[in-house]
């Protein structure tokens, strides 16, 4: 891989995606600044920092690559990824009973965010390969076995949320290459046939958090406690929020998991209505980029590229907003760009990185 931007590459950066990535990293930094602007506080935010160098670091790579080198490599990223994957059973940090972090020094890194960006690259790969026919059925077959394998590991961590993303992103991917709506369908269906098996391998509080989404006040002081704090916090935002010293949903920490999965709760009832449409118009920006991207690509690598990235961002965002509204189960999962983590902050960067590969790369 050459690791070389020439001024043709420079002159063809999409600024305004670039832009619109930041300014959700922005307003997240300024949320977790709020929450607590002493030192606790400060010291989230000097992490977070911390990542967002190496997140922009990592865009600039990434950016920097061939994404055709990036497909090439493919093979060895898959068998990287669950070799870290199957890594975090054997040595990997556990909390709250979820065993999901690998230790880094004073730093972690999560495995599973990784693999959604290996994922996308892999699929991408097998889909355009000379020797693959995207409607056979054995083409079929081995991106199945791709997305199965992993999807069962983390799963197992248990982390339901990071392996429900790899499911649009695997249909996105499909639908892209060609394959017949009916194909999809089929596989569609299979997953629903499977979904009452899905039910006895969930953890004890994932089935409740299932109970609470069709009884929201089953449990209003356990299971169903964080999804009704969160729309109260919500709620009290009203048109144009509460400011700063007046989130007491979130300063009086009310609201759990508020510095993670439910940033966007504490935001809206800071900032209001009007705060939280900025915030959504940005992430819109950022998708609408993407398509445009993917639909402008000029050779079906680019294509399902930025396809893989768009699917990837949009479910992500969609199940965060519609978990933290009450409209979609609790699974767990960051806010794109926005939450506190490590990890999932830098992947999103080079997922936007490869963004602006695809981009730079369309007319030379």
């Amino acid at each position: 891989m050459m690791l070389r931007i020439d001024r043709r590459l420079l002159q063809n950066v999409d600024w305004l995606l670039l832009a619109s990535a930041l300014v959700p990293v922005g307003l997240g930094l300024l949320t977790l600044w709020s929450l607590s602007p002493g030192r606790h506080g400060s010291g989230a935010v000097w992490r977070q920092l911390l990542w967002l160098a190496v997140g922009l670091l990592a865009l600039v790579l990434i950016a920097s690559v061939d994404y055709r080198n990036l497909v090439r490599g493919a093979p060895i990223l898959y068998v990287v990824g669950i070799a870290l994957l199957l890594l975090v059973f054997a040595v990997g940090r556990s909390v709250s009973g979820a065993r999901r972090w690998l230790p880094l020094g004073p730093l972690t890194l999560q495995p599973a965010e990784l693999f959604k960006f290996i994922f996308l690259i892999t699929l991408t790969w097998v889909l355009t390969a000379r020797w693959a026919n995207p409607r056979a059925r054995s083409t079929l077959g081995l991106t199945l076995g791709l997305l199965v394998v992993p999807f069962l590991l983390v799963v197992r961590q248990p982390d339901l949320g990071t392996a429900l993303v790899l499911l649009p992103v695997f249909f996105a991917l499909l639908f892209g290459a060609g394959v017949r709506l009916r194909e999809l369908g089929w596989l569609g269906l299979v997953g629903l046939a499977g979904t009452p098996l899905a039910w006895l391998v969930l953890k004890d509080y994932q089935r409740e958090r299932l109970l609470v989404y069709l009884d929201p006040f089953r449990d209003p002081l356990g299971s169903a406690y964080n999804v009704i704090q969160s729309k109260i916090a919500i709620g009290s935002g009203q048109l144009l929020g509460k400011g700063v010293a007046g989130a007491t949903q979130s300063r009086l920490a009310f609201l759990p998991e508020r510095h993670t999965d439910f940033i966007f709760a504490v935001f809206a009832e800071m900032w209001g209505f009007m705060g939280a449409l900025v915030l959504l118009v940005c992430y819109t920006f950022v998708l609408l980029r993407g398509f445009d991207i993917a639909a402008g690509a000029r050779e079906p690598v680019g294509r399902l590229l930025a396809l893989g990235v768009t699917a990837l961002l949009a479910a992500q965002t969609l199940i965060n907003l519609g978990m933290v509204m009450g409209l979609l189960p609790i699974v767990g999962i960051p806010l794109p760009l926005m939450s506190y983590g490590g990890s999932s902050l830098v992947v999103t960067l080079m997922a936007v990185g490869l963004l602006l590969s695809v981009r730079m790369r369309q007319f030379l």
